[in-house]
């Protein structure tokens, strides 16, 4: 035991003297244009590269089943055929789409110029598309994500959980869908979404604030306009299987609904879900995780993996593990073993073990932002989907403000005896009735 905490807090303590100095105590500056689109940076001297973005609030949840796909489309139109010694990438997600320039510092002013010129000009840009070339390659993306079953239950898990909502459309669309996309709709989109409201600069790497926003000041043309409400979304407890008795295991996943961005309980949803941690019986170090659900499952090859996740959107999110499992007649057992720690995380979950899953959590959020791409992307997100970002100080604060009493509570308010939502795919015989799993979210006590 001694062992494991000291290679814990050595791995925090690595990670954060690793991770960007100067970042670690930064605060995210901010300034409103003069067009009202929002520029949020975080400048590090240490930084070996930078990256910019122009983000804004649409994705798939923007969309509807005729037009699913749309966002990804247009995003990956419009970052097509540019360089200027600039990496030019799109993000797309289920409430955002970006395009992002990654570049040396010395020409973050040359990328900031680049994205200004794609957004002030994407009629003309999306005129000139081989727009056909663009919907093949993106329904091919979708078919690759489908083939890989890990992917695919995690995608029919969100379309299940909120069926009937634009937020259980897949991102990168159908291919039903895309087939029928033209160029109008993109322009539509754009019309509706790319509005200096709904707008967010985004960067991060080693330049000046100020010279950026003299930069885009002078460029950037982004229409007045107001950001398009988000329709809210309900979970729906339900199951979708896809049973393939020629895959080699048993791949499935479930969840509750989880917490949204601007939740004041975001973070103890995540260290209720690092209370279980992950496991993998092939890593080296599989025999010393130290979560009570490895230690259970390990001895008798009962799952080969499984991971618990929190998962947020803006105002709702899921709360659930995903499991791999070769040994497919111990599925029954493994999924009950899982929910009974799901049942103990609100009547007797110990203080060691909320600790531990604090540093983990800590450990996680410090590797994650381990890149000026990957803090550009965290801005830009929170800013748009929260309105506010905080700073790694404040979120390191928050989490170890977090008490077991926390932990048990919300688990008794967001898992006890909650209606859950399953996704499975391969050889899912032993997954047994919906209504088996449903009464497992509760147990017996007195």
């Amino acid at each position: 035991m001694m062992i494991r905490g000291s290679t814990l807090r050595s791995n925090l303590k690595t990670l954060t003297s690793r991770r960007f100095i100067a970042t670690a105590n930064s605060q995210t500056k901010y300034t409103t244009l003069g067009n009202g689109v929002t520029l949020a940076t975080e400048t590090n001297p240490n930084a070996n590269s930078s990256t910019l973005g122009v983000y804004f609030g649409a994705g798939s949840r923007a969309e509807h089943q005729y037009n699913n796909g749309l966002s990804a489309l247009t995003a990956n139109v419009l970052s097509n055929g540019f360089n200027n010694g600039v990496l030019l990438s799109t993000e797309n997600t289920r409430e955002l789409n970006g395009l992002v320039a990654e570049t040396t510092n010395e020409n973050v002013i040359e990328a900031a110029k680049l994205l200004s010129k794609i957004v002030s000009n994407t009629s003309e840009i999306l005129s000139k598309a081989d727009l056909e070339q663009h919907k093949k390659q993106l329904i091919a993306q979708g078919e690759k994500l489908e083939s890989i079953p890990q992917k695919m239950i995690t995608e029919h898990l969100n379309a299940s959980a909120f069926q009937g909502y634009s937020l259980g459309l897949p991102v990168l669309g159908s291919a039903d869908s895309i087939k029928n996309l033209e160029v109008q709709d993109s322009e539509r989109l754009l019309n509706k979404h790319l509005v200096s409201s709904n707008v967010v600069i985004a960067g991060s790497g080693n330049f000046s604030h100020e010279k950026l926003v003299e930069a885009l000041e002078g460029s950037l043309k982004v229409e007045q306009g107001i950001k398009p409400e988000i329709k809210p979304a309900s979970f729906l407890g339900s199951e979708v299987r896809m049973r393939d008795d020629t895959l080699p295991k048993a791949y499935i996943t479930f969840a509750a609904q989880g917490e949204g961005l601007a939740s004041p309980a975001y973070y103890v949803s995540k260290v209720a879900a690092a209370c279980f941690g992950d496991f993998d019986h092939q890593k080296a170090n599989a025999k010393f995780t130290s979560a009570k659900l490895a230690s259970i499952v390990q001895d008798y090859h009962i799952v080969d993996k499984y991971s618990h996740f929190s998962t947020s959107y803006s105002d709702t999110g899921l709360w659930g593990f995903n499991a791999e499992i070769s040994n497919v007649e111990s599925v029954d057992e493994f999924i009950h073993f899982t929910l009974k720690e799901w049942n103990r995380l609100s009547i007797s979950i110990s203080d060691a073990e909320v600790a531990r899953a604090k540093a983990n959590v800590k450990t996680a959020i410090l590797a994650e932002l381990n890149s000026s791409k990957a803090i550009t992307s965290d801005i830009a997100t929170k800013v748009l989907l929260q309105g506010y970002r905080s700073s790694v100080k404040e979120i390191l604060e928050k989490i170890d403000s977090i008490q077991t009493k926390d932990v048990k509570a919300w688990a008794q308010v967001a898992l006890w005896d909650k209606d859950i939502v399953i996704s499975g795919t391969g050889q899912i015989e032993g997954l047994l009735d919906y209504m088996r799993w449903r009464n497992e979210m509760a147990m017996m006590r007195w």
